[in-house]
């Protein structure tokens, strides 16, 4: 499995609680795509590209533009975000890795300082999630449909399916637990979503968002890609490699004598 994932991040603070000074903490995270996919960063895809709340969102708050990824892989990159660490300190290194589920992160840390935290979408850590007052988690990568989400009161069953689109599930739950929180107390709640991690779904209602739209096709285009089961890394195939890193004029890989 190919993973590129710049971890675009969107940290918005919201309306204050009543009570504490301390700003209300809404983290959102999106999965496995570029940063030209987003529109606000530039690139090929940036006239084509139509996101209209990421556009608001930057042009009312921060754009941060020398953000870098500390390990491009999908699980280890999201430890690296909760708890600031490495890999080599957090010992998350791969996709089969698991966080320690004692090891001390953010949301602990906001806990601490009064918070209420909760986490919704993907987790993807393994360990269940320690830190949060409420959690509901995909299993592992989840599905786009009708998906399962587990929290403290199942998470030994395996979950409870919701009817709909991941991506809709995600932000309802996360809203119904917006609504029925405590008003006195700051919160932090961090949401995220599946998409756009490959097979790539999307709702019924986005079939002709890009219709009549001729979008420029990377010369990758074509090239093998993970299958949605199995996930092996067709995209590493040696003839690829070949092609890709081979050097034009004696056919020797970079860093080869």
């Amino acid at each position: 499995m190919r993973l590129f994932w710049i971890f675009p991040l969107l940290l918005l603070a919201c309306r204050p609680a009543a009570g504490p000074t301390r700003p209300n903490i809404l983290f959102v995270m999106a999965d496995d795509h570029t940063a030209q996919a987003w529109g606000i960063y530039g690139g090929v895809l940036a006239e084509h590209i139509q996101t209209p709340a990421i556009q608001r969102h930057a042009e009312e708050g921060i754009v941060l533009n020398r953000a870098y990824c500390t390990n491009s892989i999908c699980v280890p990159s999201r430890a690296s975000i909760l708890t600031s660490q490495y890999s080599h300190q957090n010992q998350v290194y791969t996709l089969t890795d698991t966080l320690n589920s004692t090891l001390p992160h953010l949301a602990h840390q906001l806990q601490a300082a009064g918070y209420q935290t909760g986490l919704v979408g993907k987790w993807h850590l393994k360990s269940r999630p320690a830190g949060f007052d409420y959690f509901e988690v995909l299993p592992g990568q989840g599905r786009y449909f009708d998906p399962i989400l587990r929290d403290s009161s199942n998470w030994d069953e395996g979950g409870k399916a919701y009817e709909g689109f991941s991506a809709d599930v995600i932000a309802d739950r996360a809203l119904a637990w917006l609504q029925g929180r405590k008003p006195d107390q700051p919160f932090a709640l961090m949401v995220h979503f599946k998409g756009t991690h490959e097979p790539f779904a999307y709702p019924a209602r986005h079939d002709s968002l890009y219709a009549g739209v001729d979008l420029p096709e990377p010369e990758t285009l074509l090239e093998p890609w993970p299958a949605p089961e199995g996930r092996p890394f067709a995209g590493q195939l040696l003839e690829i490699l070949g092609r890709r890193y081979a050097a034009d004029e004696n056919g020797r890989y970079p860093g080869t004598p």
